[in-house]
């Protein structure tokens, strides 16, 4: 399982997407889930956030402000950072009328959504992950209802901001002073998914916490997709 990123309302990055000044428009909306899960995936894959944005619930750009748009760039980019391969797996299960939604507390919906979606995935023996996100129909089709960051969650993060990016410079620090042979030897496992046994190896090899293992070789199961990626 990846890890997640060091502030952990970045929780959010599940179903948080980039803010922009303009709106969503008039979007033909996919009209079943499963189409919607379709288009979410490519979107994300792509890293296409145009195409991300237009799946959107038009009541949900209300509460987006150029005030929080950093966060919402940030969770984005995370979310969007691995590929969902193709064989992934979804279910979607009614939201009852008073069942309590997630994250409340940090973050509000600006209309309430009717299903909840999780989409599973596997890369590998070791290397797992899933995506939630709700939606509710708007016209004829499905939106995404994203939950819109309260006005604290948000300063939370802007105070933390300093300390993420300087963790993640540490780790993208670490990862360029591997030297062979773990270098290697790391590769050799993400290439055969075993992600959580490659973590384990770093750290007993480096003397490094294992969640600071974690990060790296997160890290490196980025730069070999992206290395692997289609030009």
């Amino acid at each position: 399982m990846r890890p997640l990123p060091s502030f952990v309302l970045t929780l959010l990055l599940a179903f948080a997407v980039a803010c922009s000044s303009s709106g969503a428009g008039h979007v033909n909306r996919p009209t079943t889930i499963d189409e919607f899960v379709k288009a979410y995936v490519a979107s994300m894959n792509a890293h296409d956030l145009a195409a991300n944005r237009a799946l959107w619930h038009s009541k949900s750009f209300a509460c987006m402000t150029a005030d929080s748009s950093g966060f919402y760039d940030r969770a984005f980019k995370i979310s969007s950072r691995h590929v969902i391969p193709a064989d992934y797996k979804f279910t979607a299960k009614p939201i009852g009328p008073t069942e309590k939604l997630a994250f409340e507390g940090y973050a509000i919906y600006p209309v309430r959504p009717t299903q909840e979606v999780q989409i599973d995935y596997s890369q590998g023996m070791e290397n797992s992950g899933s995506v939630i996100f709700w939606v509710v129909q708007e016209g004829k089709g499905w939106a995404e209802v994203f939950p819109c960051v309260n006005p604290e969650t948000i300063q939370k993060f802007k105070n933390e901001l300093p300390e993420i990016k300087a963790h993640e410079e540490k780790i993208k620090g670490l990862v360029d002073a591997l030297q062979d042979p773990l270098r290697s030897e790391l590769l050799a496992l993400l290439k055969e998914g075993k992600s959580s046994t490659a973590a384990t190896h770093y750290a007993e090899a480096t003397k490094q916490d294992h969640a600071t293992a974690m990060y790296v070789i997160e890290e490196m199961e980025f730069r070999l997709e992206n290395a692997n990626a289609p030009k």
